[in-house]
């Protein structure tokens, strides 16, 4: 017989804050049942998706990829090429998000230090002006 969890437990197990399940319930990314009463239930199956959601939040994965990804696992027996090539516009994306902090970083770099006394004068935010 399957163990039923309340959403608060489902929480708790997943280290995922309750709004978010609310939310990802919301997205379609889970559908746990309901009650009678209306209060959700979430089985082992539910809070594995919860914590496969999370890893994957932790990866930087879109929720659209993330969605994608649990599409995918409903047919266990296809080849993985999908899953694949999502990973690969992932890294592409994450190459252009390090890329761009790299740029923020040395950036700030440069005008970390600032020795002004007053804000008026700070290069710090005089620099970020110019950059607007």
């Amino acid at each position: 017989m399957s163990k039923f969890f309340k959403i608060k437990q489902a929480s708790e197990q997943t280290g995922v804050h309750l709004e978010t399940i609310r939310y990802y319930e919301k997205q379609g990314l889970i559908s746990p049942s309901h009650q009678q009463n209306g209060y959700r239930v979430f089985d082992e199956q539910t809070l594995a998706q919860l914590r496969f959601i999370k890893a994957c939040r932790n990866l930087g994965f879109s929720l659209n990829n993330i969605k994608t990804l649990l599409q995918l696992q409903q047919t266990p027996t296809n080849q993985c090429n999908e899953v694949d090539e999502l990973a690969k516009q992932h890294l592409v994306y994450l190459d252009e998000q390090i890329t761009q902090l790299q740029e923020v970083k040395n950036f700030l770099m440069q005008l970390v230090g600032c020795e002004n006394k007053t804000v008026d004068k700070c290069q710090i935010i005089q620099g970020i002006k110019e950059k607007e």
